[in-house]
């Protein structure tokens, strides 16, 4: 079996399932590509479109809707359904997931805080890690879906190298970067000012980095590390080159910045996982939902990544 795609519709009333009708309307859909996503709920919003690239969609769409679905499906059975069909057949296929509204996951009984830690526990994997992906900028995350306020807690170096060693490996394995020069972000306004402004940089963070430099060496491989960083710099570092990805320390330190350089064509993918999974890099956008203005492109950029890199896998 040539290497297929499973697309989940995420949030019912997100913008998901536009984003289906578009994919559909483009072509982008291939053989053996299975799509998750309620027919009612289609029907319904192609309707309220009124538009040719809706009604193109959806007809595109059809035969790849997996079959026995109820008419009315939420964004936890499709995502279920979605990661049942992937293990089937892992590596053989990869997911593509819309985004969730992960409250509304919450009131219908989804106990993960979002799509990352279910995927990991799912596939059964400790070692696993969120990266955002654009052709300029490349973040990993030490912490995840967590309130600000718990993110020193959870900070630890064991999770600062295990980001940074899947980030490492990473980029070798997905991007081609043979030597890759990581930098480490501080938690602090500037990298905690030598613990004028907070003392995570020398009880965690820098620990972390010198794990990290002794594992590089002992495993023969040939990336570097450097922090801690004040991360208003780091960004720009890295996007001028100097760096080829960062390790940020919490989700909104790595991800605004991303968003801003990469709002409509970043990727997010799931480190550590025996299949292939990305999505959009972007929210469920409910305030927007319904009226056929979503922008595509990061989601078909979701698409093309993980298309491509099934296909990688399957022949190596």
């Amino acid at each position: 079996m040539h290497p297929a795609l499973v697309l989940t519709q995420g949030d019912p009333e997100g913008i998901g399932p536009e984003l289906l009708l578009r994919l559909g309307d483009a072509g982008l859909l291939r053989p053996g590509d299975r799509v998750v996503a309620g027919l009612a709920h289609l029907g319904r919003l192609r309707a309220e479109l009124a538009a040719g690239w809706a009604d193109r969609g959806l007809d595109a769409l059809r035969p790849y809707l997996v079959p026995g679905l109820p008419a009315e499906l939420s964004q936890v059975q499709a995502l279920e359904r979605g990661v049942d069909l992937v293990l089937e057949e892992a590596p053989a296929r990869a997911l593509v997931t819309a985004p969730i509204d992960k409250a509304r996951c919450r009131a219908e009984g989804f106990l993960y805080p979002g799509h990352t830690e279910y995927l990991a526990a799912r596939a059964g994997v400790d070692d696993f890690a969120m990266l955002m992906a654009g052709d300029r900028l490349r973040v990993v995350l030490a912490t995840i879906h967590l309130p600000l306020r718990e993110v020193p807690d959870a900070l630890t170096p064991a999770a600062i190298t295990r980001a940074a060693r899947l980030l490492a490996l990473g980029l070798r394995r997905h991007f081609s970067i043979n030597a890759p020069k990581i930098g480490v972000l501080g938690l602090n306004p500037h990298a905690g000012e030598r613990g004028l402004l907070g003392a995570e940089e020398a009880t965690i963070i820098t620990p972390a980095i010198h794990q990290l430099r002794a594992w590089a060496d002992g495993a023969g491989e040939p990336c570097t590390f450097e922090g801690p960083l004040a991360a208003d710099t780091a960004f720009p570092w890295h996007a001028s080159g100097r760096y080829h990805g960062l390790v940020a320390m919490y989700h909104d330190q790595g991800l605004a910045p991303f968003k801003l350089m990469h709002m409509h064509d970043g990727v997010n993918m799931t480190l550590g996982l025996p299949f292939v999974r990305t999505s959009p890099d972007h929210g469920t956008a409910r305030d927007i939902a319904g009226r056929g203005v979503a922008d595509p492109s990061s989601f078909f950029a979701a698409v093309a990544y993980a298309r491509g890199e099934a296909h990688r896998r399957a022949a190596s």
